[in-house]
């Protein structure tokens, strides 16, 4: 999810439940193991890297970071595209990043046929190695600080005059930035603070990216959802990529972390390099009873349900339950990250320090003549749009986002209807999503050659067009001119049969031939797009010009009055861009017990039964006897992070790999809120396991060799 309203559903946008489920935020908060100390604790924060806490590194840890070593370990660090992380471990562009940020790659390669999930894949040489449709990796380069730009663009507007000033000026920064190097640079606008600064990021592009390894599901989420989010863990969530270059060689990359497959000490120093993809520790009151009362209870009700027709569709038959399977493992993750994320909300005691640190910084704005007149009132502005978004909020759900509309025709159709339509305006006056920098990406997606299952997308999308007529009514004017005469189920089976979508070739012919082109196409897809664009855009320029604008104007003049009252020592929420979070190898005490740090393969062996999702994948139980048993599995430390961390490296201070973020542990789950150091860890795959599963496990000896795993 990104920032406060539109971030908790834009994730989505389009791609409905299923892009939605995999940026799930990480990261739950239990009563029976709260002690909640919301001040800014040693190892919290995720960090800019123009804006370390060099200090606190030094003093704590005797670390002092030089220049060299910032920009190597920037460049090593990676994001995918698609909502993880992931760092460079070799000079010939292999990425390491976690097995579930690739389950959609393994899942688009495989078929009845070749079933590359559960039984896992490895590529013997580089002609092997397969590319993962519509994926794309970005490597930071430079950031630019553009605040003073924004704001001079932005001064004294309101309403829609600031929602196009701002839409204007994003795009004129981005496309210079970009510049005639699109198909191999992404520049992104980000807003830190909440608009009280602008930065824009520079990135390499690399959209030839293929999969190298993966390990059968069975190892990479061993324990299932009982063990999701808890320790002790023994999941190897671990995959390799590699980044090609435009002339389709492998790329010859400099900058890179070597594995240390001894891993880190108890007590040592360990950095986060990743990109948390959002976090609302800076949301009012209000807006986190938002959060509470209406998004999380929604959302956790409407995928419960979901959860429910995936369960029922995989119990038809082992091929169905095969299709169904990556979806019903990201829809499980969700409900289980968003119950933790609303349980942390609903502890009396989390929202009373919440409420008396805003009273805090109220006060001193408003007792002082001087900065009450500078400041206003923005709380009460973020207050008064409240009402709005809540009156809005299921409307935009379900038609803007997708939720009513699922299903992968419709996902390419609506892309076609309003990225024509925006492609054919000056690029100033398009939609975020559609501008000028964004298209490759878009096109990528758009382009993707992906498996298509006929009977697996008609029950989606019978399901949530039911769903659409229950949460809207059935006299609404959307429902009626979506489904006229006809039943969730008639329409679902009308569009699946007859659109010609699920051809590549088609969607390119159409994309290509503009507005024009597709405006004259009878695919039933392309038909029920419309329908839905029309009521959506509705909803879209309600929130894009009466909520946003205000909204972000009211949290500019918060982050103004904020760095008067505590300066740029208080980091800035996630914005899925690259961040720095430091802690230490560290257990915990829960209820009188203590979880030590470390768990070991020899436990691997003896948590395993018989049946799922405890069963050993073949390749491990034949490799038992060669396996150390003694050799580290899984480890915690205390760093900061939420979702979009997943397959962030872990790091020492001599810039070794020592960990893979995968996961955090269940009292981490609060984290988008707040952070407590005491029982917040993160949960990583360490490199002797590592080492061991690609020595002796899946014989990989090509990529042992270039890991230089000794």
């Amino acid at each position: 999810m990104h920032s406060a309203m539109r971030s908790a559903i834009e994730g989505a946008m389009r791609k409905a439940m299923k892009n939605a489920i995999r940026s799930t935020t990480r990261g739950v908060l239990l009563a029976s193991t709260l002690c909640v100390s919301l001040p800014t604790l040693a190892a919290e924060g995720m960090w800019t890297m123009d804006n370390l806490p060099l200090a606190i590194l030094e003093k704590t840890y005797g670390f002092k970071p030089t220049p060299a070593w910032l920009n190597k370990s920037m460049r090593s660090s990676v994001r995918l595209a698609g909502g993880c992380s992931g760092s460079f471990v070799s000079a010939q562009g292999l990425v390491l990043t976690n097995h579930h940020c690739v389950i959609g790659c393994v899942e688009d390669l495989s078929s009845e046929k070749q079933d590359l999930i559960n039984k896992g894949f490895l590529a013997k040489s580089n002609s092997e190695e397969k590319q993962c449709p519509g994926m794309e990796v970005n490597r930071l380069e430079k950031t630019e600080d553009v605040t003073a730009r924004m704001q001079k663009a932005l001064a004294g507007l309101s309403g829609k005059a600031f929602s196009e000033a701002k839409k204007a000026e994003q795009s004129l920064i981005e496309k210079a930035c970009v510049g005639d190097a699109g198909d191999e640079r992404r520049c992104d606008i980000v807003e830190l603070y909440g608009g009280g600064e602008y930065h824009v990021y520079q990135y390499a592009r690399y959209q030839d990216v293929r999969l190298v390894f993966s390990p059968e599901y069975a190892s990479g989420f061993f324990g299932g959802d009982p063990d999701n989010f808890n320790f002790p863990r023994y999941n190897l969530d671990m995959s390799l990529l590699r980044v090609y270059d435009r002339a389709g060689k492998p790329l010859a990359n400099a900058d890179w972390f070597p594995i240390n497959p001894k891993g880190a000490k108890a007590g040592e120093l360990v950095m986060t390099l990743g990109h948390p993809g959002s976090t609302q520790r800076q949301l009012t009151m209000v807006e986190l009873e938002t959060q509470r009362d209406l998004v999380l209870p929604f959302r956790l009700m409407l995928t419960s349900e979901y959860r429910g027709v995936l369960l029922q569709y995989s119990t038809q038959s082992e091929e169905k339950a095969r299709i169904a399977q990556t979806e019903l493992t990201m829809v499980e993750n969700g409900i289980k990250a968003r119950t933790g994320m609303f349980q942390a909300l609903l502890l009396p005691n989390v929202m009373q320090q919440k409420r008396e640190q805003e009273n805090v910084f109220r006060s001193w704005v408003k007792n002082d003549p001087e900065r009450s007149k500078t400041y206003g009132d923005p709380w009460q502005t973020l207050s008064d749009t409240q009402i709005a978004w809540r009156n809005l909020y299921v409307d935009y759900v379900m038609v803007e986002v997708g939720f009513g509309a699922m299903s992968q025709h419709v996902n390419w159709a609506r892309t076609l209807v309003r990225g024509t339509a925006e492609t054919a305006k000056p690029d100033s006056d398009r939609l975020r999503e559609f501008s000028d920098a964004s298209l490759p990406a878009v096109q990528a997606g758009l382009f993707a050659e992906v498996p298509l299952y006929p009977d697996f997308e008609r029950t989606k999308l019978a399901w949530s067009l039911s769903k659409l007529r229950e949460k809207l009514g059935v006299d609404n004017p959307v429902v009626k001119g979506i489904l006229g005469k006809q039943s969730p189920e008639a329409l679902a089976n009308e569009i699946v049969s007859n659109s010609k979508l699920g051809d590549a070739a088609v969607r390119k012919q159409l994309w290509q031939g503009g507005i024009d082109a597709v405006k004259r196409s009878d695919d039933p897809a392309i038909k029920l797009a419309y329908l839905i664009d029309e009521h959506a855009r509705k909803f879209r320029t309600e929130y894009d010009q009466n909520i946003e604008p205000v909204q972000k104007a009211a949290a500019n003049q918060l982050a103004k009055a904020r760095f008067a009252h505590q300066g740029t020592r208080v980091y800035p929420d996630a914005t899925f861009s690259l961040r720095l979070s430091h802690g230490v190898i560290r257990g915990w005490e829960e209820k009188g017990k203590t979880i030590t740090p470390f768990t070991d393969i020899g436990g691997l062996f003896e948590r395993a039964t018989d049946y799922d999702p405890f069963k050993l994948a073949d390749s491990w139980v034949a490799a038992q006897k060669k396996l150390n048993q003694k050799a580290h599995f899984n480890q915690v430390s205390t760093n900061d992070i939420v979702g979009g961390n997943s397959g962030s490296p872990l790091i020492n201070a001599k810039g070794e790999l020592v960990g893979l973020i995968f996961d955090g542990n269940i009292n981490s789950l609060g984290g988008s809120y707040f952070f407590d150091e005491s029982v917040n860890r993160a949960v990583s795959v360490h490199p002797a396991a590592m080492t061991e599963a690609l020595k002796h496990v899946y014989k990989a000896k090509r990529l042992v060799k270039e890991l230089e795993l000794h």
